[in-house]
């Protein structure tokens, strides 16, 4: 979606249809590791997306932080 192109998720490996800059693909990969992988508060990557009270929140098992991470 953050590409506008079509494409498709198998084997652990994204296919994407047209051709993109490589900076602009590692761009969205650093955003999405921003925004769903790494913890905010202590910088380490050992968290979950977990869901609590309605919201997707990602938790820290490094510091036990949590926040809410915003709808894919």
């Amino acid at each position: 979606k953050e590409l506008a192109a079509p494409g498709e998720l198998s084997d652990n490996r994204a296919q994407l249809l047209g051709k993109f800059p490589k900076d602009k693909i590692d761009d969205k990969i650093k955003l999405y590791v921003k925004d769903f992988v790494v913890c905010s508060v202590c910088g380490k990557p050992d968290t979950k997306l977990i869901e609590e009270d309605g919201l997707t929140k990602i938790k820290c098992e490094a510091c036990g932080s949590k926040r809410v991470v915003k709808k894919v």
